[in-house]
């Protein structure tokens, strides 16, 4: 379960290195292929990417522009080798913040505000700290590597999101950014997980993570270990099935999971404060033909389909549920490394959060808008490896019915376009890291 795989050989899925989610892992993709051959104790990774976002003519601010940087520095220490500790590893990494530009929270001046739908702005990460300490945690491999334990701080969705989108721009679940009480990636928190996985492909697993923004807000850098702050604890379950294409010619990736968050919940209406937020995430990728490759590796060509359903259970949460579906297309113009994906994303707002809109935008406006409980958008992108270690992710999406989730006290929104492109730079395999 190590987290981001980036580009770093022949493919984009073929290269996997510890860095984290970033904006999406494809280390919890069919695609990826964990082997490796490197005997030493300590396997440092670094990764660059910058994402530029502009909103092109929806939102309260239309032709606004927005950058997000983010460097992955760390290591994982084999203490197998390093202190006699079979199957144990310790992983560090520290995330950098550079090049941010019209990120911020409240988000109503910033980029997010300018686009204020909740699917559209999403893609732009609010790194308001200049780094943070995303990963300080020790895994330990048990029963013939069937059971996987992890300890320490980390952030849940490396453990408990499946990155299906081969496009990380738009990779994004707003039920998840806002119920679970999971911090933003990639910033961690303590908790521990586990995994069993079976001889078929199938696994179970469970985790406990510490919810606690105000380490988030407080800018904290991740150094501030002190639980006392915590609101409460997100707690997740799940079960899964996945085989990559050494494993089946038909690769793919199934999960279940559930969630439960103790944090005390509040009422946008009139401030009233109950305990507990629960729900359902459903991800899975299937691979639906294959044309050329090894019968044992990665095709020349595929076709796969994607997607995702989220539900809330908890009426005070801003949306209900959450469905998307793609399909991409692998190896396009006769580049196996490439792909190309279209996808429809629809998200279902609360009855709350719609009345909270409206009143909002009257109190400031004057204006009695009501705004669509169902928001949507389509998208094309695509995944380009334009060298053996840098890959480039441009997205094109089409909002429909936004809505102002993140800049509530303006007027209602157009339908309305916008355009990202995201760099993946393995710089740490460059130097031979």
């Amino acid at each position: 379960m190590n987290a981001i795989s980036l580009v770093a050989g022949t493919s984009a899925r073929r290269f996997c290195v510890t860095a984290g989610l970033a904006l999406g892992s494809m280390a919890n993709s069919a695609w990826a292929d964990s082997s490796t051959t490197d005997s030493s104790p300590v396997k440092a990774h670094l990764i660059v990417i910058d994402l530029m976002l502009e909103n092109l003519n929806t939102g309260p601010r239309p032709h606004t522009f927005a950058n997000a940087g983010a460097v992955f520095a760390g290591a994982d220490f084999d203490m197998s080798k390093i202190m006699g500790l079979t199957g144990g590893t310790f992983q560090f990494e520290y995330t950098f913040f550079p090049w941010m530009r019209n990120e911020g929270q409240p988000t109503a001046n910033a980029w997010q505000g300018a686009t204020g739908s909740a699917l559209g702005g999403a893609a732009m990460r609010n790194d308001i700290d200049k780094g943070y300490l995303s990963k300080f945690e020790y895994q330990q491999m048990l029963l013939d590597n069937h059971l996987e334990i992890d300890v320490g701080r980390s952030n849940p969705k490396r453990h408990f999101y499946i990155i299906n989108c081969e496009n990380w721009v738009t990779c994004n679940d707003p039920i998840i950014e806002n119920t679970t009480g999971i911090l933003p990636y990639p910033y961690g928190s303590w908790g521990g997980y586990s995994r069993y996985s079976f001889d078929n492909g199938q696994y179970i697993h469970a985790g406990a993570f510490e919810s606690n923004p105000t380490h988030y807000i407080k800018r904290t850098k991740g150094w501030n270990w002190d639980p006392g702050d915590a609101s409460g604890i997100t707690w997740l379950a799940g079960i899964g099935a996945q085989k990559n294409f050494a494993q089946t010619p038909l690769a793919y990736h199934y999960e279940l999971n559930s969630f439960y968050n103790t944090s005390e919940q509040t009422d946008i209406l009139d401030g009233s404060t109950r305990r507990g937020s629960s729900g359902l995430i459903y991800r899975f990728m299937q691979t639906l033909s294959r044309e050329g490759g090894s019968s044992a590796g990665n095709p020349d060509k595929a076709w796969q389909v994607f997607g995702a359903w989220t539900w809330s259970a908890d009426d005070l949460q801003p949306f209900e549920h959450f469905v998307e579906a793609g399909i991409t297309r692998v190896g396009p113009f006769g580049r196996p490394q490439d792909s190309v994906s279209l996808k429809a994303s629809y998200l279902r707002l609360g009855d709350k959060q719609v009345q909270y809109q409206h009143d909002q935008r009257l109190l400031a406006t004057g204006v009695d808008q009501g705004v669509s409980k169902g928001e949507s958008r389509v998208e094309l992108n695509m995944v380009w490896q334009a060298t053996p270690y840098l890959a480039l992710q441009p997205s094109v999406q089409y909002v429909f019915n936004p809505s102002n989730f993140y800049n509530p006290q303006a007027e209602v929104s157009s339908n309305g376009a916008v355009v990202g492109l995201q760099i993946v730079y393995n710089l740490g395999s460059q130097i031979g890291l």
